[in-house]
């Protein structure tokens, strides 16, 4: 059986990199991805999987999961910025307001600082959707050396 294609990656280097380089992921959440992650951690929290549940809290509809919306900032480091070379060595987000699924939204990156000496590269995090923000926060990202 023949391995299916992974999308390439950007391939950011140090020398490339400086503060205010920016690049964003745009992605939706769906109930497939909910479900999905459900039976993954196992939780089955209704905020997150019932919709009618959901609303009788006060939200619009069934909660995003916080993990769902770092995953896409996996991508983000991963595929984008700073891409291929790199792997986390910290994430801190503050979650201020829920996202939805099926709700559109984006999680950007933009590069603070940039450390030569030490491979390291800090990206200041935030997810939006509707024109909100939904989520900040910060990653520091190790950019392995060629």
């Amino acid at each position: 059986m023949a391995a299916a294609l992974a999308p390439s990656a950007e391939c950011w280097t140090i020398a490339d990199l400086q503060a205010g380089a920016s690049a964003r992921v745009e992605f939706t959440v769906t109930p497939d991805d909910m479900a999905a992650f459900a039976a993954l951690s196992g939780d089955h929290n209704p905020l997150h999987t019932d919709d009618a549940f959901a609303r009788t809290k006060g939200f619009e509809g069934a909660v995003v999961y916080g993990a769902l919306m770092v995953a896409k900032v996996s991508q983000l480091i991963g595929m984008r910025l700073p891409g291929r070379d790199s792997v986390w060595a910290s994430l801190a987000m503050d979650f201020r307001k829920p996202l939805f699924v099926g709700q559109a939204a984006e999680v950007e990156g933009t590069v603070a600082e940039v450390s030569a000496s030490t491979g390291m590269v800090v990206l200041k995090i935030t997810v939006r959707a509707g024109g909100k923000t939904l989520a900040k926060g910060q990653a520091e990202v190790i950019l392995v050396s060629r």
